[in-house]
């Protein structure tokens, strides 16, 4: 996961400046939300479970990015709970969680569990939210990197 190699000073600029603790609560809160939706429904909690073949002891955080950056299980999640929402979660909210749980392992280090299992997962969703994010930190770096050139003499 490229995400992962993002340098520590850039994710804590790029955490302070795009994200703030507004968006991360709510993003948690959401993720919390709609998990405990799971967990209510013991048979799609455990199809889910045993398609992303998640750990036993895993962060809320990791394993919302892996139910939900898988396209069938997001979609079934959304038609199961009767969600008003289109079938996918957006990549951004994902992409951001991504780069929060990084930044809480690379620069916090606070360990997450099932961090290493989600560096190692293969799956075409997470795989495009990892692209999504990496693409959002090339950007911010590179705006953090512009400077502003007087001509003046």
């Amino acid at each position: 996961m490229n995400t992962a190699q993002i340098a520590p000073l850039a994710l804590e600029g790029y955490k302070n400046s795009k994200l703030g603790d507004e968006r991360i609560n709510f993003l948690i809160a959401q993720a919390n939300e709609q998990l405990d939706e799971i967990v209510q429904n013991k048979e799609l909690h455990e199809r889910f479970m045993e398609e992303v073949d998640a750990p036993q002891q895993i962060d809320a955080i990791i394993l919302w990015i892996l139910l939900m950056s898988n396209e069938d299980i997001c979609s079934e999640y959304i038609d199961a709970c009767n969600k008003p929402f289109n079938d996918t979660t957006p990549v951004s909210d994902l992409a951001d969680l991504l780069i929060y749980s990084v930044y809480l392992n690379r620069v916090q280090n606070t360990p997450l569990q099932g961090y290493d299992y989600l560096l190692e997962y293969e799956e075409d969703g997470l795989a495009d939210v990892d692209q999504f994010a990496l693409t959002n930190a090339f950007l911010y770096i590179q705006k953090s990197k512009e400077v502003a050139i007087d001509f003046s003499f």
